[in-house]
């Protein structure tokens, strides 16, 4: 449901709108465009002819939905919420799809949980990112 992730973007600009800044949606946005034109250059290295990411890799939910969070972070922190909810997806699902067969992991909906987790455990998971940056 389409219409489901300018809410979604709505939310996050409200939730954090007090702090917000439109440059660091931009770089975030420029991230998440540099690392879908770098999928799409690996995937279609891989398979050498050029080929849509959206076409069995990356669903457009999924896309639309590491779009719609980007007002909720700063860059560093959504570089890593990307990375360490990448992570997290993947061991959600090896754990929950175990004999199941799947061949495509719910990335979006998987996230949101981890999207959730990060609202709700906030301040703690920002005094760990400050940590593994060096600053106390």
């Amino acid at each position: 449901m389409w219409f489901l992730f300018p809410l979604l973007a709505g939310a996050c600009i409200w939730y954090n709108y007090e702090s917000l800044e439109w440059k660091t949606v931009a770089f975030n946005g420029l991230f998440i465009l540099f690392l879908l034109a770098s999928l799409t250059v690996y995937i279609s290295f891989r398979k050498k002819e050029l080929t849509a990411i959206w076409k069995g890799f990356f669903s457009w939910g999924d896309i639309l939905f590491i779009i719609a969070v980007t007002p909720l972070f700063e860059t560093v922190q959504y570089i890593y919420f990307f990375t360490f909810g990448t992570i997290l997806t993947l061991m959600i699902h090896l754990l929950f799809a175990r004999g199941e067969g799947r061949k495509t992991i719910p990335y979006a909906g998987y996230l949101s949980l981890v999207s959730v987790a990060y609202l709700i455990f906030t301040e703690q998971i920002n005094h760990f990112f400050l940590f593994l940056n060096g600053s106390r």
